[in-house]
């Protein structure tokens, strides 16, 4: 007897798409933020020379749009005209030899906890509607250039096409809806997904490293960040008043992230920007000060603090390793598709020296080809947002898969879990959210 494991399909019910390349709210420009930019057979320029055959294609991208995960103390409160709709999505949870469920979210009105959460379909980072439709369309634009244009994908099947995601719903519900745009008639099909358990989970990440956390707590508490909250005290004392977060400081530690998820959200999903029940709402120019500082916030984390570099290889040295070891070896895929989350793109871009650092988009991606030329010599070229990386353009094979290998700490298990990991200069951990991979 054969054992399934369940699996969650989102369905888009409705032909009429939720509003993706434009925002009804959208007060600043969130355009690029909402739905990054990727490769297309328009924009795409072939590498230089004659001859060159591209012989692999790994592509690794964060999701789409989602609900926020940072709630606020009273959401009901701050969403009071906004009623959060996935119903356009609907999802299905089964066992191979089971019935074929479906569930939508409710929250009963009389629930003693209602308050807790916004009113509608939408759970607490569920892929929206609008988050599936720009999947499709992701998936439509690879299908159109890689096999349309260039001819190197013939068919959208598992032996051509590899899936993972990490244990996250939404990084599978965005792997179906890049399947899906690429051939429409995946819907029916049944597709390998490779999920590794959360507790050891390499594309999150999401395993335990107590050294990486105290690296994080000693940046936060370094004098320059510091610096960085007191000059910008008086917007997150606003946002506080807004919000009501002023007295959930042990839960939202040092850092913008909460109020960049809480606003880019709701902006991204066509919600107003919030308001409380005191008539107090967040300014347009707040909203775009809380953008600019979640990308500087970013850059200073994986990039300029001190241990930055070793931060990101003991959090995704995991991943490096396995990506080179999937690079190296011959597969019959030509096409490894990831779908993870933006803490797995910033520390994906660090690692490659793609500086400076900015908060990944929603749907931002990370194209690896690998070419033959004419002389059989294998190169590597990288595609960060559908642009070319300079550094990377055209690097030979053997040098890229020797960036990965550097970005792999010895004995990395024990560096994270040793006993004596203590780092100057922390007293206590305070892990942002950005940085937590099954809250973004």
């Amino acid at each position: 007897m054969f054992t399934f494991t369940f699996i969650v399909v989102p369905l888009l019910l409705s032909a009429q798409p939720a509003l993706s390349s434009q925002s009804l709210f959208r007060p600043w420009n969130l355009s690029s933020y909402c739905n990054a930019p990727h490769v297309n057979a328009s924009h795409y320029e072939r590498p230089e020379g004659e001859g060159a055959e591209l012989i692999h294609l790994s592509v690794l991208m964060r999701h789409h749009k989602r609900a926020p995960v940072a709630l606020v103390p009273n959401e009901r409160e701050i969403d009071i005209d906004t009623n959060w709709d996935c119903s356009g999505v609907q999802q299905f949870t089964y066992d191979g030899g089971g019935a074929r469920l479906s569930h939508t979210v409710n929250t009963p009105p009389a629930h003693p906890f209602a308050q807790q959460i916004w009113a509608g379909t939408c759970d607490v980072g569920q892929l929206t509607s609008g988050g599936f439709y720009d999947a499709r369309a992701h998936g439509k634009d690879l299908w159109r250039l890689y096999h349309t244009r260039l001819g190197f994908l013939h068919a959208v099947v598992p032996s051509e096409i590899s899936v993972r995601t990490t244990y996250v719903d939404r990084t599978k519900h965005v792997a179906s809806g890049v399947l899906a745009g690429m051939d429409h008639s995946t819907i029916k099909r049944k597709w390998p997904t490779h999920v590794q358990p959360q507790m050891e989970n390499s594309l999150g990440p999401s395993y335990k490293c107590p050294r990486a956390d105290a690296l994080i707590a000693a940046a936060q508490s370094a004098p320059v960040w510091q610096d960085v909250l007191k000059k910008h005290s008086a917007l997150i004392e606003r946002l506080d008043t807004v919000l009501g977060t002023r007295d959930s400081k042990v839960v939202w530690p040092s850092t913008f992230a909460f109020y960049q998820d809480v606003l880019t959200s709701r902006v991204c999903n066509d919600h107003p920007l919030p308001c409380n029940a005191a008539g107090d709402c967040v300014s347009e120019q707040d909203a775009a000060e809380i953008f600019e500082l979640g990308n500087y916030e970013f850059d200073y984390l994986y990039h300029r603090a001190e241990n930055a570099a070793e931060y990101v290889q003991l959090t995704f040295g995991v991943m490096f390793s396995e990506l080179a070891d999937a690079l190296e070896a011959p597969s019959h895929h030509r096409l490894a598709l990831y779908v993870a989350h933006d803490s797995s793109i910033i520390r994906l871009a660090a690692g490659l020296e793609i500086f400076p650092l900015r908060w990944p988009r929603l749907g931002s991606e990370v194209v690896i080809e690998v070419w033959k030329d004419k002389n059989k010599k294998r190169f590597v070229r990288v595609l960060y947002d559908g642009e070319i990386v300079d550094s990377l353009r055209w690097i030979p094979f053997g040098d890229f898969i020797g960036l990965l290998r550097r970005q792999v700490p010895a004995h990395l298990f024990e560096k994270c879990t040793s006993t004596s990991n203590d780092v100057e200069g922390t007293k206590q951990l305070k892990m942002p959210l950005a940085l937590t991979v099954q809250e973004v």
